[in-house]
């Protein structure tokens, strides 16, 4: 074991300078780690490759580490618990780097004997059976997790007080031990991949155990109080709670108008998401509340969540909605989330942006936490043997990727897979990290260097567009499972049922990071709470639902000041009892219809710049009346497919289809008064006093500061350059 730490570390998070900041004893850190996996090989601090990779990064200023661990590694056949694992995990950290600071990711799973012996606790899927599955050797315990596995159901109570009561033994344990002084956070991990998916998503419909049943039939009654009030809210006169089940596959893949289903005829389907996500986010709480409670000193709690974008059309299978719930509770410290994995977003030249609503996280004063997995030509990937780099667009990518989180004001962990890619020079190499790089401990030390030069200042992201979401509505929305032939690992697979919803989400998210507008992302909950006067533009995405209250605060105050409004897609076409066309007009102020189109292909023109969408097949669409002069889309039928309404205080555009390229975008944010500080296609970042410019063509260009003063320079090709906000001055450009 390690030398004890003299004095064991106090961790919190709280808002200073207008973010979330990281502390501890006290002291503000920049939250930038380096982590290790889960995969055999790689997960051991104390062994070779992790060791000198945990080296490498405490040799460019990392104190900050992360490392997985699982609790049925510590369970004893007598039912005993020894957290000596945990202790060694934590002291090969201090082993090279004495004054490290460790954040454990602790995995929930029950070994597969509890399973076994509760049956009625583990998940059952709607349209296949459970695999059990045969460990051997050293297969990685996370990766069946999407398959259709033998798990404990997020819905068990029995494994609920299984997992309390093992992890509260963990914390006393541990927190008692010498190498327990270093830990400064737990990361709560369960579902798959430790991401609070629910298991088997992709291809199959969980979970209809006796388990999720029992909640189900719960949740139900707290809901609506009696058989009475289920019968008439579900139609079904009669109808019992004890009776109800989670709803099969065909309920679940039917809609009634395009992706949307109808909440007056199917509420059940609808109230089975709902219950599946509020459950998921007060399991989440609940595990995060038993360390605060066990735990003798302060200590932060982590888990990830709040995925949204880069969710393959699967939401309500699988996806994070209620993550407004999980940020109203003070037992939360960090939330954390992947990159997007899109075509578009990943690679270099890519947005490189999250997975999850960052400003809301912040907003609710919980600090973002992002996992860095990009391989680097240091290595390669493991899942995927075609891929390609080069040193210096790893370190474009690297760049990218950290300060996307840093001008959010949020964190980054490096996640390093590189020593189970394989041994890239055989003659003179064994395996190797993907950072393993002189110039790429040079580009992490210069970000960590640049992000702790910033510690003290005031956070500001200066935006005038407003991005507004409601993951909630994806319990309104219909999607179809995917093919488990045709799904590969690493690979993203593309919903059959919607093909408007992936538009809304990651084409609209990542047209907008390329557009030169700064964009701010918010719950459409946030909507009332929210300062609208920075706001030139406001952007209602996935927005299909909007209550009574919802729709008023739009007329009231959103639609104030010159302000325009952006209305996508089949925003406003339910009202949560109801659905249909007719009740986004009073909203746009433009009468609406929708038609079955066969060629569900829309051209937008506006001030020059030409648009096509086309969906690739036959889909019910909107279609609106209005006069040409305010026409700026049409179906291929010559139907109207986008337009907009004006009067003295507001512009409403209605917008069947979101735009995709940044060029529209543009043209849209200039009418309506918005900054555009860069003409180019380029990831234009911009926060914490930060203007970042991520190029795949490089060039010459001119881009505008906040403060209004323009900064011409040639970018270099495949680069990331980053200059000061306020002054233009280049911090880090191209090596």
């Amino acid at each position: 074991m390690s030398s004890p730490v003299s004095t064991p570390v106090h961790a919190s998070v709280a808002v200073r300078h207008g973010r979330p900041t990281l502390l501890l004893d006290g002291r503000p850190t920049v939250p930038l780690l380096y982590a290790l996996t889960d995969c055999p090989g790689a997960r051991w601090t104390w062994e070779e490759v992790p060791a000198r990779n945990l080296a490498l990064f405490a040799e460019q200023g990392c104190r900050l580490f992360q490392a997985d661990l699982w609790l049925e590694s510590l369970l004893q056949p007598d039912g005993s618990l020894d957290v000596n694992l945990a202790r060694r995990q934590i002291a090969g950290v201090l082993a090279v780097c004495p004054d490290a600071r460790v954040m454990l990711r602790i995995h929930l799973n029950p070994p597969p004997a509890w399973c076994e012996a509760h049956p009625e606790e583990c998940v059952r899927y709607a349209d296949a059976p459970a695999e059990p599955e045969v460990r051997r050797g050293l297969e990685r315990w996370i990766g069946r997790d999407n398959d259709a596995p033998v798990r404990a159901s997020f819905s068990s109570l029995a494994w609920r007080n299984w997992a309390t009561d093992v992890l509260s033994r963990f914390c006393t344990g541990l927190a008692a031990s010498p190498e327990g002084g270093a830990l400064f956070a737990l990361q709560v991990a369960y579902g798959v991949y430790g991401e609070w998916h629910q298991f088997g998503f992709f291809c199959h419909e969980p979970d209809t155990s006796p388990a999720a049943t029992r909640a189900f039939q719960h949740w139900a009654r707290a809901r609506y109080g009696d058989d009475a009030g289920l019968a008439v809210a579900w139609n079904q006169p009669g109808l019992k709670i004890d009776t109800i089940v989670p709803p099969d596959v065909p309920a679940r893949e039917a809609s009634r108008l395009a992706m949307l289903r109808d909440p007056a005829t199917q509420r059940p389907v609808i109230d089975y998401f709902l219950f599946l996500h509020e459950g998921l986010a007060d399991v989440v709480v609940h595990f995060a509340r038993t360390i605060k409670r066990t735990w003798p000193r302060p200590v932060l709690t982590a888990t990830f969540f709040g995925y949204f974008y880069c969710a393959f059309g699967r939401e309500a299978a699988g996806g994070h909605l209620g993550l407004e719930r999980l940020l109203a509770s003070p037992d939360i410290d960090c939330v954390c989330a992947t990159p997007s994995y899109t075509p578009t977003a990943l690679p270099l030249g890519g947005t490189g942006n999250a997975r999850g609503l960052v400003d809301a996280v912040r907003r609710a004063g919980k600090l973002w936490l992002e996992e860095m997995d990009r391989a680097t030509s240091v290595c390669g990937c493991p899942w995927d043997k075609a891929f390609q780099s080069t040193l210096a667009d790893d370190i474009a990518v690297l760049r990218r990727n950290l300060l996307q989180s840093i001008t959010r004001g949020g964190g980054t962990w490096c996640y390093d897979f590189g020593p189970v890619a394989g041994t890239p020079a055989f003659a003179r190499l064994g395996t190797i990290g993907w950072w393993d790089d002189p110039a790429l401990q040079t580009t992490w030390r210069e970000l960590h260097q640049l992000a702790t030069s910033r510690l003290e200042r005031p956070y500001s992201r200066e935006s005038d567009v407003l991005l507004l979401h409601d993951p909630w509505s994806f319990a309104h929305t219909a999607s179809a499972r995917h093919d488990p032939a045709r799904t590969v690992f690493g690979v993203m697979p593309v919903s059959s049922v919607d093909p408007v919803s992936r538009l809304l989400t990651d084409g609209v998210v990542e047209a907008l990071h390329r557009s030169g507008l700064i964009h701010t992302d918010a719950l459409l909950s946030e909507l009332p709470r929210l300062d609208l006067s920075p706001y030139r533009l406001v952007i209602f995405a996935t927005t299909p639902v909007l209550d009574e209250a919802q729709r008023r605060h739009v007329h009231t105050q959103a639609a104030r000041a010159g302000r325009h409004l952006v209305f996508l897609g089949y925003a406003g076409w339910s009202n949560g009892h109801s659905l249909g066309p007719e009740l986004a007009s009073p909203l746009t102020g433009l009468p609406t219809r929708v038609e079955s189109k066969p060629d569900a292909a829309a051209t937008f023109d506006l001030d020059g710049v030409v648009e096509r969408i086309d969906l690739g097949r036959s889909f019910a669409v909107p279609v609106y009346d209005a006069p040409d002069g305010q026409v700026m889309g049409r179906w291929a039928d010559g139907t109207i497919a986008a337009a907009r309404q004006e009067d003295p205080e507001t512009t409403r555009w209605s917008l069947a289809l979101p735009p995709q390229t940044p060029a529209t975008w543009r043209a849209i944010g200039r009418r309506a008064g918005c900054r555009v500080l860069n003409e180019h296609d380029d990831t234009t970042l911009l926060g914490h006093g930060l203007l970042v410019v991520h190029t795949l063509p490089g060039g010459e260009r001119t881009l505008r500061l906040p403060g209004g003063a323009n900064i011409a320079l040639t970018l270099p090709p495949r680069s990331t350059t980053t200059l000061d906000a306020e002054t233009g001055q280049l911090l880090l450009g191209a090596h």
